[in-house]
């Protein structure tokens, strides 16, 4: 049996595998504004839940928000979206702590490695996740694309709008700062003050509310922007869209002005789990 743990900017979701079968699963709230100890806090209490059934585990694999060395296991930077997570050696404190194996890689690298397993030929595919940042990683030729940082391709800080909005990584104008839940829901807000989410935003779109379709057609332009940046940039027979705000389909669809090549991620906020057991 597998453990998986996926590490966003909002929630830790783990899950134990028995190939890919869960057999059980727990989450908890990141709280990474709160720093690296809150953080680790909150995967211990998720990866304690999942082993207290006394199943022998073969290995943890971990799937993180960052840019994740994955041959060493260490996040070599993150956002203040996972405050105080840079330098993080995540294989070396949970192997100490746990006893097994550990794997770690980047939460849309692992998202990608698990939506694979529907794509079968496919050898060029995009995956974009959207929850409190933006992630991405793409397969060129069958090969997981690494930078120096190890980051697979880091779409969600391709500058959209020179000069334009602070992102959390420090530029200006990054995709993350447009299409990320977080900063939708802060757009949301100039015009819609007791907004609460960015799901309650789709849902108010849903209903017709002007403010929120200004909101989101606005998100749209951007979405397009991105999209087209990697076509040109990686040629993708694919473009798949996944992460917490992509559950919303059918709106965010309708956005899209370019549809043939996109698809939405079939095992939605469980990719990362599958890709971490991966």
């Amino acid at each position: 049996m597998k453990l998986g743990v996926d590490i966003g900017g909002t929630t830790v979701k783990g899950a134990l595998l028995d190939g890919l079968h869960f057999l059980r699963e727990r989450e908890a709230p990141t709280r990474g504004r709160e720093g690296r100890e809150a953080i680790l806090t909150s995967l211990f209490s998720v990866l304690d839940a999942l082993l207290e059934g006394g199943e022998k585990v073969e290995k943890i694999g971990v799937s993180s928000a960052g840019n994740i060395d994955p041959y060493r296991g260490i996040c070599v930077y993150a956002t203040d979206n996972l405050r105080g997570w840079t330098g993080m050696d995540i294989k070396g404190v949970l192997e100490s702590r746990y006893r097994v194996p550990v794997q770690a890689d980047n939460d849309a690298v692992c998202a990608l490695k698990g939506e694979l397993l529907f794509c079968p030929g496919k050898r060029n595919v995009t995956m974009l996740t959207f929850g409190t940042g933006v992630g991405g990683a793409s397969l060129v030729d069958g090969e997981i694309v690494r930078g120096a940082c190890f980051d697979g391709a880091r779409w969600g800080h391709v500058t959209l709008v020179e000069g334009g909005r602070q992102c959390s990584c420090g530029k200006r104008g990054c995709a993350e700062s447009y299409l990320s839940a977080t900063a939708l829901l802060a757009r949301g807000r100039e015009t819609i003050p007791a907004l609460k989410s960015a799901k309650q935003l789709f849902g108010l779109y849903a209903e017709g509310n002007a403010a929120a379709g200004e909101v989101l057609r606005e998100f749209g332009v951007y979405l397009n922007r991105l999209l087209d940046i990697i076509r040109a940039e990686v040629r993708p027979e694919c473009i798949l869209l996944g992460g917490g705000m992509a559950q919303s389909e059918e709106i965010i669809l309708s956005l899209i002005e370019k549809k043939t090549d996109i698809a939405f991620a079939r095992l939605k906020n469980r990719a990362g789990i599958v890709g971490a057991c991966l």
